[in-house]
């Protein structure tokens, strides 16, 4: 791999809209069945950075763009004492835009997104496990599943993919208005508290199933409803909940990128006293079929790349693009939804790894316009949806368990980190 390379398409936008109250930084856990062993996670990341180069960076600023460059610097282990998907600040962490941190059983990763998105964290993470287990005196076979350091990566796995998939394409756009904001009150000790449900991935398909829908389309439903049921039939205004779904394009355009390679699709209802949650879950389906096809999918490619490519955007000087970038990520992004939900779906491993983990998390960090996100992802048959948010107020998302509770008689496994609970 070369010493240093731009930044992809999507990760150019992190940097510049980056601040306290918005880290940019996601996470990806493991709970396993045993305490984490420090030493022998130490000695597994050692290996790992080796078969991943494309993170062992630094960011760069240059005259027109940031750019990574080589990191030969010792990556530093830390036992978890901050509240999950703080800012990384790579003067405090040898350069680096991502920590690996343990708590008990927990193995986390945390990502600041110029350098991956989900898919490549969720990678590195398997890499880490098998080296973990590894040194820690597990005798298995890998598996296919497994990028290992004795596997050799390629420059494919460093691409810009965006660049790749480009093509020119004739896209209709419309102004759409802007989407119901969450609002609560902020923790009197600024930080992020996680609340996680576990449930059965296999008896949550069926019900989906039954009504013939995926399992995201499902839950996106019943958490506008629960937004709905909480907060808005309670507002005068006239605004869409809309929930804004990151979908991994590697499913329609094929790449082994490990770096940022995903869209988003905003999925909108307007909910009136009338209408049913069974008509809501069945729209935000339709949504999502029409909205992750490939065709779809495109237009959304050229959207991105299409701006990168003017010549005359090229030549304008990085805080000037820094400050423009910042009001579009506020206008485009942040303005047009409500809330997140990212599905990083079901993440197999070799037999003798998944006996070894007991659950697996992602967490997506809150906003300022967006206090409250959801993500989910599913080992074996325990599906794990995380709300993390950065105010007090817990009414939609104690109604949206209470949901999947009492109206789908699923069994739900609550645990938090317990942020802000103490707060005088």
């Amino acid at each position: 791999m070369e010493k240093w390379y731009q930044l992809d398409n999507a990760a150019k936008v992190f940097p510049s809209v980056t601040s306290e109250r918005n880290s940019s930084v996601f996470r990806v856990a493991a709970i396993l069945k045993t305490e984490v062993k420090p030493e022998a996670l130490k000695e597994a990341i050692k290996i790992t950075l080796l078969r991943y180069p494309m993170f062992t960076v630094q960011l760069r600023k240059g005259v027109f763009w940031n750019y990574l460059d080589d990191n030969q610097k010792e990556l530093k282990i830390e036992e978890e004492q901050d509240f999950p998907c703080s800012t990384i600040h790579t003067e405090q962490n040898n350069g680096y835009l991502f920590r690996v941190l343990y708590y008990k059983k927990r193995i986390a990763v945390e990502m600041f997104h110029a350098l991956t998105d989900g898919n490549g964290a969720i990678e590195f993470l398997k890499t880490l496990l098998y080296y973990y287990f590894k040194n820690n005196g597990n005798s298995f076979t890998v598996g296919s599943g497994i990028l290992t350091a004795e596997s050799t990566n390629s420059l494919a796995e460093a691409e810009d993919s965006f660049q790749r998939y480009y093509k020119p394409c004739y896209v209709e756009t419309t102004e759409n208005q802007k989407a119901y904001h969450i609002k609560g009150m902020p923790f009197n000790t600024p930080g992020t508290n996680v609340t996680h449900g576990v449930v059965s991935a296999a008896a949550l398909n069926a019900l989906a199933k039954k009504e013939n829908v995926t399992i995201t389309a499902l839950l996106t439903g019943i958490l506008i409803y629960a937004i709905h049921q909480t907060r808005v039939q309670y507002d005068r205004k006239n605004q869409p909940i809309v929930v804004a779904v990151p979908v991994n394009l590697r499913k329609a355009f094929p790449s082994k990128t490990l770096r940022n390679f995903f869209g988003v699709v905003n999925i909108g209802v307007f909910v009136e006293k009338e209408t049913t949650i069974s008509s809501i879950i069945k729209r935000c389906n339709s949504m999502l079929v029409h909205k992750t096809s490939k065709e779809h999918l495109q237009n959304l490619i050229y959207n991105y790349v299409s701006l990168e490519r003017k010549k005359s955007a090229y030549f304008v000087p990085l805080f000037l693009k820094s400050y423009f970038m910042n009001i579009g990520f506020q206008k485009l992004g942040e303005n047009k939804k409500t809330i997140s939900m990212s599905n990083l779906g079901r993440v197999n491993f070799p037999p003798e790894m998944a006996d070894e983990i007991e659950a697996l998390e992602t967490i997506m960090y809150p906003t300022k316009n967006s206090p409250l996100n959801c993500s989910l992802c599913t080992v074996g048959d325990r599906m794990t949806i995380t709300f993390a948010r950065n105010i007090v107020d817990v009414d939609i998302l104690q109604f949206f368990f209470t949901y999947l509770s009492k109206e789908l008689e699923l069994d739900v496994e609550i645990y938090s980190n317990d942020w802000g609970v103490l707060d005088d």
